[in-house]
């Protein structure tokens, strides 16, 4: 039976799938938790300073998101390798890369301050309401960035059920500090800040708890039954069982130039890849304005369309990113490519059911967000464009998790530099004559090139690749 219409396939899609999805779906709970309390003390500049406080830390986390997905393509390969020496290595290596960002933001967070503030321009009230909400949460920096090595390593490891109920925690814990930080202790909107900085650290405690936790059995395959090892894991286990798996890791090899070289490459080449995104995203907002406000208001709420049909995406894309590279590592390059093929079935499915629900729910959907007269006249000369950005995108996203799994970072990041000159071009090319359309225009474009190229390269890349190690550069 082709392994892409295996069941067992599947169902190891959707064991990394949907967890993935649920812990997407918190990471916007924390500043709309914040947002909701601190709406209950009627202060427009405590909701102003904790709107653009949560941009301005959104943003430099979002530029630290690229820490996740290279960790989660080393510890995958080495996983499929079944050195699970490595993949401990691995995790100390990205931990210590976030604690060096962490570092970094904290020594300069005051220029990071200015520099947001002079970008932002509030009036002089909220402008020293935001400094005070930023000075108290940019302490949760190294909880918060290592918690992205902690997500890549667990899902890198094949489980993407940890970091689902971390995150879950962490907003549990965030919802009653906030509570107690805010009412209770009447600290206002600064509650909202500490609150977010015990809910990180406490995220930072269970994420090295479930680490541990993780590394009790000797060879690491904690979870694993015998019928999910390779027989390259299975070899290992064997012969590391008269030893626990922290008292046999080569620390030292921590250091070794080659491979913490080759670490820091693949995780700046995602970084770079990672800023273009930000850099077209931002544009995209801003250049909204240029066409009056309520166009801002519209693309805004109809960029929520696209929110919501990405969280959905990208847990699948993460599953795609554990398996292809466990399935390099392993060197099992059949299951690797009827991975590939059951994933995009599931992205067509998933693409062609939000493009059901949007085509049939558009307008009551929209309303929830607003009940003005002229947005909602606007709006539907646009759902055509939210069906098409969601039926380009998913080619987009499944490939990026399946390139980074295969640590081919170099090609996603050309890929991107294509996609955004492909952007550019089509926004300045039709500007005067689409007006607000051509910024949807390129955004269809932006997302299709990247799906295309990314395609056209596969075959090459990551899938009748020539070099089949993962210890290869």
């Amino acid at each position: 039976m082709p392994l892409s219409r295996n069941p067992n396939t599947h169902r190891a899609i959707l064991h990394l799938a949907i967890p993935n999805l649920v812990s997407n779906v918190t990471v916007p709970l924390l500043g709309a938790i914040d947002l909701a309390m601190v709406g209950r003390l009627n202060s427009l500049e405590s909701m102003g300073a904790i709107s653009l406080g949560a941009m301005i830390f959104n943003f430099m986390y979002w530029s630290l998101g690229f820490l996740r997905m290279g960790t989660c393509g080393f510890t995958a390969q080495a996983f499929g390798a079944g050195k699970q020496e490595e993949t401990v290595l691995t995790l100390f290596r990205s931990l210590i890369l976030a604690l060096g960002g962490a570092l970094f933001l904290l020594v300069l967070q005051g220029i990071i301050l200015r520099l947001a503030l002079l970008w932002a321009q509030p009036d002089p009230a909220l402008t020293e309401a935001v400094s005070e909400y930023f000075r108290i949460r940019i302490w949760e920096a190294p909880a918060t960035i290592s918690a992205f090595a902690f997500a890549g390593w667990f899902i890198g490891r094949q489980d993407s059920r940890t970091p689902m109920w971390v995150a879950i925690s962490i907003n549990l814990t965030n919802i009653l500090a906030n509570y107690l930080f805010i009412f209770v202790f009447d600290f206002g909107f600064k509650g909202a800040a500490m609150g977010t900085v015990v809910a990180q650290y406490t995220g930072l405690l269970l994420n090295t708890g479930f680490a541990l936790w993780h590394l009790r059995e000797p060879g690491g395959q904690r979870g694993k039954t015998a019928t999910e090892l390779t027989e390259n894991q299975e070899s290992t286990v064997k012969q590391s069982a008269v030893k626990r798996p922290l008292q046999r890791i080569p620390f030292r090899n921590i250091w070794q130039i080659a491979v913490f070289k080759r670490f820091l490459n693949i995780n700046s080449d995602i970084f770079l890849r990672t800023l273009i995104i930000i850099f077209v995203f931002s544009f995209f907002t801003a250049q909204s304005t240029h066409f009056g406000s309520e166009y801002l208001v519209l693309n805004t709420l109809l960029y929520q369309f696209f929110i919501f049909y990405s969280y959905a995406m990208d847990g699948f894309a993460h599953a795609a990113e554990a398996l292809s590279g466990r399935f390099t590592g392993s060197g099992e390059w059949e299951r690797k490519r009827a991975t590939v093929k059951a994933v995009f079935l599931w992205g067509i499915g998933i693409a062609s059911a939000f493009c059901l629900v949007y085509a049939l729910a558009f307008n009551g959907i929209f309303r929830i967000f607003t009940q003005d007269a002229r947005i909602l006249e606007l709006s539907g000369d646009y759902y055509f464009w939210i069906l098409g950005v969601v039926l380009s995108g998913f080619p987009a996203f499944l490939w990026d998790g399946i390139y980074a799994g295969s640590l081919a970072t170099k090609p996603m990041l050309l890929t991107m530099a294509v996609a955004a000159l492909g952007f550019f071009g089509a926004y300045f090319l039709f500007r005067g004559s689409l007006h607000n359309h051509s910024m949807w225009l390129a955004m269809l474009l932006f997302l299709s090139l990247r799906g295309l190229c990314m395609s056209l390269m596969a075959r090459r890349i990551v899938l009748y690749p020539k070099k089949i190690s993962h210890h290869e550069s």
